[in-house]
């Protein structure tokens, strides 16, 4: 059972009188966790009285740059220009009033807001919402408004006493691998095994002001896909996606599991994968890419894929996304485009005109998804500034036919960010040598672990 119900805790729709919800939640709240998500989209931050909401509100916080030197470990990376180097300097963190909602899995009744760190009036040129900002910004400059969604899919797990994950299983699932069935995707006898969860996910959402469009059964036993609905504004639909892997994750304590995003939890079963849709209308809200024929749309999927490789890091940010990528899968290999269908990297879903869209099936629920949206909208807007004409859809299995498939390695796709000719410039050289900077810095503390197979391939043997 949630600690705030939405009858104690009911706020005005959409937040649309702040004063008003903050009052509500001085009234209920005993606290308040301001949230900076870092660089992987992990949310660093601070608990404060909940006495301070207004001056919080009104005048930010101060955190220091060094929050963008982090490596996903916490641990801060040299060289970044971040930390030490400038005397782990503070930087003033504003409030997306918009996000100021109840945490209502909280033991004690709290609040949260997500923030963004400025830099004088500017934003902070290391911050992935800044990142994602300029690429809103610049289709605003063509009197073009991004619009996106996130579909995320996640484990809920359980930890035996010897450390051993277990997917926490639909039985019916579970019971059907054993038996040498088939997985009941789309199942929603596994839904209702959890049901009390979904339950609580539906009501935490509402209180946070987050619209579910739908909660599906997925390929693995205790894998599950919840769709966020469109936004108009493409910024909030990633916030949107940031707050909800928190929500997942929280109502999952209270109902004793955990919960996790990550792109290839278990070895044997299936990854977990970001999915992202946007779209891309007028000053007068037309859609611009109606139909699969609109150069436009073209142009598009030609830019995207001109940059796959390079935005690639932002896709698939740690070692482990790469495990993810299997041939056979749902999780695409090869760079290419196609109408209603699944094994593409960017498919145009079934739809009507006005609702076309691209769905970019590349990205990991690891991704940060301030960044695969700046990826997104930045390809995308590269080729429709240089009309770049897409290569012909693919039809059937895109993993069967003749095309090269997709270089999948982190190491590469480090270098393909650092050395790229588009995305460095569009999300800012700065911005990428921090990233890059602090990835090299994962990596080299990865390749120096020893990994048990060397003592029992070499220990006795060598």
């Amino acid at each position: 059972m949630l600690i705030m119900s939405t009858e104690s805790m009911l706020l005005p729709t959409a937040l649309e009188d702040s004063l008003e919800s903050r009052r509500l939640l001085r009234e209920e709240a005993q606290f308040l966790e301001v949230i900076l998500p870092d660089l992987h989209g992990q949310l660093r931050g601070k608990r404060l009285p909940m006495a301070m909401l207004d001056k919080v509100m009104e005048e930010g916080v101060s955190l220091p740059s060094a929050i963008f030197a982090l490596d996903v470990t916490g641990s801060t990376v040299d060289g970044t220009g971040l930390a030490l180097e400038c005397g782990d300097r503070d930087y003033r963190c504003v409030p997306l009033e918009q996000t100021l909602a109840p945490i209502p899995w909280s033991r004690q009744p709290a609040a949260q807001v997500l923030l963004t760190m400025r830099d004088g009036a500017q934003g902070f040129f290391a911050d992935p919402r800044t990142v994602a900002e300029h690429a809103v910004a610049a289709f605003a400059a063509l009197g073009i408004q991004a619009q996106a969604a996130f579909e995320l899919e996640f484990y809920l797990y359980r930890q035996d006493e010897a450390g051993r994950l277990h997917p926490a299983c639909n039985t019916i699932a579970a019971d059907s691998l054993k038996q040498g069935g088939a997985l009941q995707v789309y199942d929603l006898e596994c839904l209702g095994e959890h049901e009390l969860f979904f339950d609580d996910v539906a009501g935490a959402s509402r209180l946070q002001g987050l619209e579910l469009e739908g909660i599906v059964a997925e390929n693995a036993p205790g894998q599950f896909e919840v769709n966020l609905r469109y936004r108009r504004d493409a910024l909030r639909a990633a916030e949107d996606a940031l707050l909800l892997k928190r929500l997942i994750k929280g109502v999952a304590r209270r109902h004793g599991l955990h919960a996790t995003f990550m792109a290839k939890p278990f070895p044997e079963l299936a990854g977990s994968g970001m999915h992202v849709h946007v779209s891309l209308v007028d000053q007068q809200g037309n859609n611009i890419m109606a139909g699969c024929d609109n150069p436009r749309l073209g142009h598009a999927l030609a830019g995207l894929l001109a940059t796959l490789e390079e935005a690639m890091l932002l896709f698939a940010p740690h070692a482990n996304s790469y495990r993810r990528f299997e041939a056979g899968t749902y999780a695409p290999v090869v760079p290419c485009w196609a109408e209603n269908n699944r094994t593409a990297a960017l498919r145009i879903p079934r739809s009507t005109a006005d609702d076309m869209r691209i769905e970019h099936r590349l990205p990991g629920a690891d991704a940060n998804p301030y960044l695969v949206l700046a990826a997104m909208l930045q390809g995308m807007l590269q080729g429709m500034e240089r009309a770049l004409p897409p290569p012909p859809a693919v039809s059937g299995n895109a993993c069967e036919g003749t095309l090269a498939q997709l270089t999948l390695h982190w190491g590469k796709a480090v270098e393909d960010l650092a050395n790229g000719r588009v995305l460095r410039e569009r999300l800012g050289a700065e911005f990428v040598r921090v990233l890059t900077t602090v990835k090299r810095g994962e990596m080299r503390r990865y390749q120096a672990a020893f990994h048990p197979l060397e003592y029992a391939w070499g220990l006795e043997r060598a």
